[in-house]
């Protein structure tokens, strides 16, 4: 009697551990690889705005964010940068404005914005551009193009799920450094061509769009070419110097918060999930790459990074809770001929500029400069 009874709590342990994987599985997919456009929501609110200050009630992650040194707040009828000291009564802040447009009101609906810039260079930052756009290996791409007199260029490289405006707080400092700014979308952006597979690779297959993106430049007359990828973008950016028969065209690239390692960040994410049995993350991740049509080894970078030879400048913030500091700890120590790592504290995932301005733009302009 006792055996059919362990036999049958053993199956039922057994029936909700396999289902407990099939439902991680699936939301790993959906999460880290499926197509699907975010929603921006606006929750928080004005409750007074003069030519200098806003006041806002916060709600939800913009009660943190609302707070960094440097943070955008936008909403649908315009956007400003604020700045200087936070002031906090009854949960309500206070911030200086650095610079608005459009129209923002008492009561009007708004979002915290790590990008800061969330329109285009003319409106936000009163730099003229272009519309432009280049064929790549699904079809057509687009981008901006911010010119200067100069045969130096910089690709912007996006992040997960984001937009060509994720590099628009470095422009400015770019700009400056007679740099021309092509800010390029790649496969599966809003307007992009769609791979069939339908899912984002982490540079898989997004590095030959950035190989398309280097050739506009080229075709355009640039001698030195410089890249900058935040993110997924980073990841980007490393597939392509490792496969590219173009990267000897580039200079030096800008990796922030960059995901080499995705086995890594699934690690990560796996321990945190309360219930889990402890191994399950290798069976997700078997029925994962299935679904995806991947080999989890491909993703790992930093196994490839004795392959690298071109200069780099890694940022990244030990408090980012999104992609673990420990891979760029690793790219760090196992290529120091090649990357000069600027290595901070209390920035979330992908805000260094946003906590560090200062020092970010040093370390950049400092990078860049030694190059030019």
């Amino acid at each position: 009697m006792i055996i059919p009874i362990i036999l049958s709590i053993f199956a039922a342990v057994i029936g909700i551990t396999g289902f407990v994987i099939i439902y991680y599985a699936v939301e790993t997919r959906r999460q880290g690889f499926k197509i699907f456009r975010q929603k921006l929501e606006y929750f928080s609110s004005v409750v007074s705005i003069d030519e200098n200050h806003i006041t806002f009630r916060p709600r939800g992650r913009d009660i943190n964010d609302g707070q960094l040194p440097n943070i955008g707040l936008t909403s649908r009828e315009g956007s400003l940068v604020a700045g200087g000291p936070t002031s906090i009564v009854n949960g309500v802040i206070t911030r200086k404005i650095i610079s608005r447009t459009g129209c923002l009101g008492k009561s009007t609906k708004i979002r915290t914005s790590l990008f800061v810039y969330e329109d285009n260079p003319k409106i936000n930052l009163d730099l003229d551009y272009s519309d432009v756009s280049f064929e790549s290996e699904l079809g057509i791409l687009a981008g901006w193009h911010i010119p200067v007199d100069s045969n130096n260029w910089i690709i912007g490289i996006h992040g997960h799920r984001s937009y060509r405006t994720e590099s628009m707080r470095f422009v400015p400092t770019l700009h400056r450094l007679g740099l021309n700014v092509l800010l390029s979308d790649y496969r599966n952006d809003l307007n992009a061509p769609v791979d069939k597979g339908g899912y984002h690779m982490f540079g898989l297959t997004e590095w030959r769009d950035l190989e398309s993106a280097v050739k506009y430049c080229s075709d355009r007359g640039a001698q030195k070419i410089f890249l900058m990828g935040h993110s997924m973008g980073g990841a980007i950016v490393i597939k392509y110097l490792l496969e590219s028969t173009t990267k000897s065209q580039i200079y030096g690239a800008i990796l922030e918060s960059p995901a080499l390692n995705l086995n890594k960040i699934i690690g990560m994410k796996a321990e945190e999930i309360p219930l889990l049995p402890r191994g399950a993350e290798y069976p997700i991740k078997k029925l994962v790459s299935r679904m995806v049509n991947l080999r989890w080894e491909d993703l790992n970078y930093l196994s490839r990074s004795d392959e690298l030879s071109t200069p780099i400048l890694l940022i990244h913030s030990d408090a980012d809770k999104t992609v673990p500091i420990s891979i760029s700890d690793s790219l760090a120590n196992s290529r120091p001929d090649i990357v000069t790592y600027l290595r901070l504290g209390e920035a979330q995932h992908g805000a260094a500029w946003n906590v560090h301005k200062e020092t970010v733009e040093n370390d950049i302009k400092t990078f860049l400069s030694e190059k030019l």
